[in-house]
């Protein structure tokens, strides 16, 4: 009996998943339809509007009812996006450039959602916002205003859409946040999202640097990273804290790295200092310090030739790798081949293999 008890339950288990999955397959046909066409609608009005702006010095008023109506359902807006997309940027740049108003209007709306909606909304306007000069427009406030009790999905595209927009007041503010709340936001996505900052990239680098003293030590490293993706203009002033025992560890790695990419003659001497094993210091900058090197040859070599006896696997890693970098012939590191230090002869002969490959 009990046994035939749990045997229809299983059954009615499975036909319920069955007709479950059914009808969200058919929910899911129907929506995608439905969004296909909400899709070639958007297209169709943007092309046309697109034609009336030629004559017009804004979109008609009818057109922006509409989009006012309707973009505040996030199934619209994403219909919207998609039909954005299948236009190149430069063609509907007058359409996009009286998009603004709706776009702060419609922030208000968005500012009372969820995270994952409130997140969209600022992912459309990294994809089609535009450059709207230097001045501190309303729309970057509230994308800030997005920001309380946000997720990090929410917060890297606030970032992305204020990038996109291209104000340094608009950065530094949410920098500002960043670091006066203790979030955690990867180094990597600041720089990265910095670096294609619309703006004038030069007024923010130095802009940004003025926080070297306030900001935590994870966003100067992220500051750090790019301006070093971007500019060799920094050699001098990054110099006397890369000196400073009192600039952190972090900051410090990520400036040896900055000099590998713009080397820097007087920087030289520092790095020979963080190579020598009599100097009191972090292995860690002597591991990074082997691998700007391969960007300073003479006396390195020398140099790097007695790292590939260092304790740390990674320094004679990064030492062998500066050697092979500076295309040092293996005759002239025959001591090494013939030296009775087994690991800098294994290491040594496993990057020149590599190069090979």
């Amino acid at each position: 009996m009990v046994i035939n008890l749990l045997l229809y339950v299983y059954l009615f288990s499975c036909f319920a998943l069955f007709i479950f999955n059914l009808l969200y397959m058919i929910l899911s046909s129907f929506l995608n339809k439905r969004r296909h066409q909400k899709c070639s609608q958007y297209e169709t009005q943007i092309m046309n509007e697109s034609i009336y702006l030629q004559t017009h010095s804004k979109l008609s008023i009818s057109h922006e009812r509409y989009l006012l109506k309707r973009l505040r359902n996030i199934n619209d807006l994403i219909a919207f996006n998609k039909a954005l997309d299948h236009f190149e940027k430069k063609s509907i740049e007058p359409y996009l450039t009286q998009l603004l108003p709706i776009w702060q209007q419609l922030a208000v709306s968005y500012l009372k959602k969820d995270n994952m909606k409130k997140a969209f909304f600022a992912y459309v306007i990294s994809k089609h916002g535009l450059y709207y000069g230097k001045e501190y427009r309303p729309l970057m406030q509230l994308l800030l205003q997005f920001l309380d009790h946000s997720t990090i999905y929410c917060r890297e595209n606030v970032f992305k859409a204020l990038c996109t927009l291209g104000n340094i007041q608009a950065i530094e503010n949410m920098m500002n946040i960043i670091n006066d709340k203790e979030w955690f936001h990867h180094q990597k996505l600041i720089a990265d999202n910095l670096s294609v900052f619309q703006g004038d990239q030069e007024l923010l680098m130095t802009r940004l640097w003025q926080h070297v003293n306030e900001w935590n030590d994870h966003l100067m490293v992220a500051v750090v990273q790019f301006i070093s993706q971007k500019n060799g203009n920094f050699q001098q002033i990054f110099l006397p804290y890369l000196r400073s025992p009192q600039t952190s560890l972090e900051v410090r790695l990520a400036m040896i790295r900055y000099y590998r990419l713009h080397p820097y003659e007087p920087v030289r001497e520092i790095l020979y200092s963080f190579i020598d094993d009599t100097m009191i210091q972090d292995v860690s900058l002597t591991i990074v310090s082997a691998f700007a090197l391969d960007h300073y040859p003479g006396k390195t070599i020398e140099l790097l030739k007695k790292a590939l006896c260092h304790h740390n696997w990674y320094v004679r890693r990064n030492a062998a790798a500066s050697l092979v970098h500076l295309k040092v012939a293996k005759k002239d590191l025959k001591d090494i081949y013939e030296g009775k230090d087994p690991y800098a002869k294994e290491i040594l002969t496993y990057m020149y293999k590599k190069q090979e490959v």
